[in-house]
């Protein structure tokens, strides 16, 4: 049958769509790489100075 080589309805493997961070499950490899980027890139870190205040300005 054609549509079994062309892939169409055949099951993807588990490695191709599943994130391997969090082992979230995604539709298609398209968008794992774009999930990857977003929630695992590289992202700077808050930088926390002890003093336990909120934010940098003042109360408002």
């Amino acid at each position: 049958m054609i549509t079994e080589n062309m892939g169409l309805f055949g099951k993807k493997s588990k490695s191709e769509t599943k994130c391997d961070v969090c082992d979230l499950e995604l539709p298609n490899p398209e968008r794992l790489e774009r999930h990857k980027k977003k929630a695992h890139g590289n992202v700077p870190e808050k930088k926390m100075d002890g003093s336990g205040n909120v934010g940098e300005g003042g109360m408002w």
